[in-house]
């Protein structure tokens, strides 16, 4: 019998195959590990950049080293001494220093200011929320101190040539040229979107291995526990670009104003594509845009980084504007946009009993806000006030007061007319009180059927449009009529040309208007006990809403 015959040779392979399959696949081997996060996106082939896109994991603060081509224009700022361990925001007892609390040493705040405000602006910064964080930088139109705080020029290094083409560069020469010039805040915001681009870069070679960084107006106001437990939720390693969506045109961006987070990966994304882009494309087309939030978003885009949307917990609106709606009850508001200096000091001592009584775990919720601080200024009646009520708008007939005004002296002489019903405190319409308006006879009985509802119905109608007709006489009646509409939870009412009455069913503050204003005064009230059917319903927020990127 022959050694190799075909079934033998047909068993020889099969054999060979299956053991090569139990070998890959039936042997236990290594488990698959993950690689670390991707920092980016893939790089477009149009402008490579240098250097590795996924860089070291930062294990501790160190300080920046000296630049001999970008040297960063005045003192770096200091490190915090010591490198003991860090506390969790709930492990920090309520009485603990704020600059102590886990990722306090891992969070910069830098503030954006100019010459012409920082007198006003700047100082209830310095007195609250700046003396809590140990990372901080400020940047302005020029170079000095304040308080103590080194104040970094953000235009030091603006091409000379791109100064001499733009005028809004003449305000900067002349407090270059003389310490003591002010500027007007028209001039000085002019040379507000210049600053953006050379701030964020300046700012990460002072601190580079920090994990977020969020810029801030000096009119954005911050809750720094909500901002230190947030940021605790996030990997400062994926490229963060937030804040409260805006939109020019295609453009989606940050607004300045409720303040602009960078994590870790976007920085040092962003400072790869400042150095090879900044001097031979970006800056030369700052001149033609119109503010630096959009400047930054672009450049952000350029450098591989998506924006995040933060909303509603970077909020653009302060307490007296915020639509107060179930969608922010629950919600954990980081910051604030608009509110003055004595406002932003109230916030921050409602925000330090906070601590104090729940420590650093517990989030300060938006529904926390509204009863200390709006609840307590709802009231029936509030003169000289706006609480932006706009859902419906009833304006007074043209003509009618000066109709009413000549109609007093005939009631006078007169008399006062009698009631339709004695029992009615009111005077109903003339189709109510003398019953429905005899119809002609259409070849049936009129004992025949009861009274039809139509004419009740239509009575009804006409007393509610009546009184709809006579809502911008007063304030009184414009009361009336958002007590008669169901979903009316608020109104204002305003005396000036034929009289106004708004409706309002979103729930506002508003503001104290000034006698001087053109528009006249407004007269504000709440429907007290909608509010609390409105707030009850959306609840006592057993869990706080971190949800973002809405």
């Amino acid at each position: 019998m022959p050694l190799l015959t075909p079934s033998r040779l047909v068993v020889a392979i099969l054999s060979v195959f299956l053991f090569s399959f139990l070998w890959t696949f039936g042997l236990p081997q290594r488990g698959y590990s993950p690689p670390l996060p991707v920092i980016g996106h893939d790089i477009s082939p149009e402008t490579p950049l240098s250097g590795p896109l996924i860089p070291d994991q930062p294990t501790k603060v160190e300080a920046p080293a000296e630049e001999e081509k970008k040297p960063v224009v005045g003192p770096a700022l200091t490190e915090e001494e010591g490198s003991g361990e860090r506390k969790r925001p709930g492990s920090t007892a309520p009485t603990a220093f704020c600059r102590e609390v886990r990722g306090a040493q891992d969070t910069m705040v830098i503030v954006k200011t100019s010459k012409a405000e920082m007198p006003d602006k700047l100082p209830p910064h310095l007195a609250t929320l700046l003396a809590c964080v140990p990372n901080v930088a400020i940047f302005s139109d020029h170079a000095g101190t304040v308080n103590g705080h080194t104040v970094y020029d953000a235009l030091d290094t603006v091409n000379a040539t791109l100064r001499d083409k733009y005028d809004e560069f003449r305000e900067y020469a002349k407090m270059q040229a003389n310490g003591g010039y002010a500027p007007s805040s028209e001039k000085a915001e002019k040379l507000d979107k210049w600053k953006y681009l050379p701030m964020v870069y300046k700012t990460h070679k002072m601190k580079p291995s920090l994990r977020y960084y969020l810029f801030i107006e000096t009119d954005t106001t911050l809750s720094w526990t909500n901002l230190l437990q947030w940021l605790e939720r996030l990997d400062y390693r994926i490229p963060y670009y937030s804040g409260a969506p805006m939109f020019r045109g295609p453009t989606k961006y940050a607004q300045r104003g409720s303040g602009i987070l960078l994590s870790f990966g976007a920085m040092r994304l962003y400072a790869k594509a400042y150095e090879e882009r900044y001097a031979q494309q970006w800056e030369s087309h700052i001149g033609g845009e119109c503010c630096g939030d959009i400047i930054l978003s672009t450049a952000m885009t350029a450098s591989h980084v998506e924006f995040t949307g933060s909303f509603p917990m970077l909020q653009s609106e302060a307490p007296g504007t915020l639509d107060w709606t179930e969608r922010h009850w629950c919600t954990p508001i980081v910051s604030w946009h608009g509110m003055k200096g004595q406002e932003t000091e109230t916030l921050w001592d409602s925000q330090q009993k906070w601590t104090k009584k729940h420590g650093w775990e517990v989030p300060y919720l938006a529904r926390n806000a509204f009863e200390e601080f709006v609840l307590p200024q709802l009231v029936e009646k509030k003169d000289d006030w706006d609480n932006v009520s706009s859902d419906t708008k009833i304006k007074g007939e043209p003509g009618r007061r000066e109709k009413l005004a000549a109609e007093k002296p005939k009631d006078k002489s007169a008399g006062q007319p009698k009631p339709a019903t004695p029992d009615s405190p009111h005077p109903q319409p003339p189709s109510q009180a003398e019953g429905p308006s005899p119809k002609p006879n259409l070849g049936k009985p009129s004992s025949d059927a009861p009274p039809a509802p139509k004419p009740a119905r239509r009575g009804l109608y006409e007393k509610i449009g009546a009184t709809i007709k006579d809502a911008a006489d007063s304030a009184a009646n414009c009361q009336a009529v958002c007590q008669k509409t169901e979903d009316c939870i608020q109104w204002k009412y305003s005396a000036a040309g034929d009289g106004e009455c708004h409706l309002g069913k979103v729930l506002r503050l508003g503001r104290k208007v000034e006698k001087e204003e053109e528009k006249g005064i407004w007269t504000s009230g709440w429907m007290l006990d909608r509010v609390r059917q409105v707030t009850n319903k959306w609840g006592k927020c057993e869990r706080p809403n971190w949800k973002f990127n809405q």
